[in-house]
């Protein structure tokens, strides 16, 4: 098998089984947040939810993304978002090809997740995107385009720019979900992700009237981080803070060397021999 090909297939069959895990357990949550409606429609649009079903699900879709993403980091990115995947196409991060390999896995294992949330929960699945009574069309589709460049800007800034703390991405972009659903809980059930809605919506087969917003404003949220990304990297982002990444080692190894004849005698053998290598 070619090299490419098998680094796509992996990638494909990474993202499948990561979204399902990821919005299983999201899904889960939401359905037991939402216990109380009793039928399809979605509670946002009438009632509204307390604090602490908002915390409680909130938290729950911030840890199960930030647990997920660690999981799949090396193998494909741990995406499981389409917008997520378009922007970091737009950073340069990978390839069309990859685009359009992994964002029908992630379509794929929304709905799929949604499916099994549905078969194994009692009641009908209370997942889905709505916006609140009152809330419009333009305040929808611009809180889900701020919410979702806060969590593209997460995944640029800390899991494709490397840097000492790359290592804990997962858990920063756990957290820009978590605070992105407590704020857009009670207005648009927060989307961010387009498969994360269409899920729940094939299989319920509920398609409202205004669901392009949550594939509009994630799409456009997207498209805006990768453009401040680049910004940020044209004018040398790096100069304007520097040694962030600096670990004190250079540091101490300039003291010691000042300090400790026997050590300098060390970096010289260390060099000689080197150099003896190298020739």
């Amino acid at each position: 098998m070619h090299p490419t090909f098998r680094g796509h297939l992996v990638a494909m069959i990474a993202e499948l089984l990561g979204t399902i895990m990821f919005l299983f357990f999201s899904y889960a949550a939401a359905q037991i947040g939402n216990e109380k409606a009793d039928t399809l429609r979605p509670v946002l649009e009438e009632t509204g939810l307390s604090l602490l079903q908002i915390s409680y699900i909130s938290a729950v879709f911030g840890v199960s993304l930030g647990v997920n993403v660690w999981i799949f980091y090396r193998v494909s990115g741990g995406m499981f978002n389409p917008a997520v995947s378009l922007a970091l196409w737009i950073a340069g991060a990978f390839d069309w090809v990859r685009l359009i390999c992994v964002v029908p896995m992630q379509f794929g294992g929304a709905i799929a997740a949604a499916g099994l949330v549905s078969l194994l929960l009692p009641g009908p699945l209370q997942a889905e995107n709505a916006l609140a009574s009152g809330a419009t069309f333009v305040q929808g589709l611009f809180l889900e385009t701020i919410l979702t460049a806060q969590l593209v800007m997460t995944v640029l800034m800390l899991a494709v720019e490397k840097s000492r703390t790359s290592f804990i991405a997962p858990l920063a972009i756990g957290l820009a979900l978590f605070i992105a659903h407590l704020i857009g809980i009670n207005y648009t059930g927060t989307s961010v992700n387009p498969a994360r809605t269409l899920g729940p919506a094939v299989i319920n087969g509920n398609f409202v009237s205004y669901i392009w917003i949550f594939f509009v404003g994630p799409g456009l949220g997207a498209i805006l981080a990768a453009g401040l990304y680049h910004l940020l990297k044209a004018m040398g982002y790096e100069t304007a803070n520097p040694g962030q990444d600096d670990d004190g080692l250079e540091t101490y190894r300039l003291h010691i060397s000042r300090i400790s004849p026997r050590h300098r005698q060390w970096e010289s053998h260390q060099e000689k021999l080197r150099i003896d290598m190298e020739e």
